[in-house]
């Protein structure tokens, strides 16, 4: 199972839009320009804390600055720390990638809902 990437990947709108939407979901934005998105997902079973990404880069339009708009870019997720040096290796487990897929699907929703916006 990967991400579902095409969901979100390329969906460009107001940076503030941008920003409101991914906080409110529990995402933390790291940097400014442009800003990423990280949010934790935890692996109960193994403790096991990963990492789902949502980089952005702005989009040039004629009449707006580059700052106010943003294009959401392909997520990505990958493992951030585990209680067990063992678990490094393996796959990201298919309950992990459906939680990051769902996340993206709602964020993704949200979105592309025009009275949203």
């Amino acid at each position: 199972m990967r991400l579902l990437a095409k969901r979100i990947t390329g969906i460009v709108c107001p940076r503030q839009v941008i920003d409101q939407t991914l906080t409110s979901q529990g995402f933390v934005r790291r940097g400014q320009h442009p800003p990423t998105y990280d949010i934790r997902i935890e692996d109960v079973v193994s403790g096991t804390v990963y990492r789902l990404r949502i980089p952005t880069s702005p989009q040039q339009t004629s009449g707006f600055s580059d700052d106010t708009l943003l294009r959401l870019g392909q997520p990505s997720i990958d493992r951030k720390k585990s209680p067990k040096g063992h678990l490094k290796d393996q796959p990201i487990p298919s309950s992990v990638l459906t939680a990051a897929n769902e996340k993206i699907a709602e964020v993704a929703s949200y979105l592309r809902t025009p009275s949203y916006r």
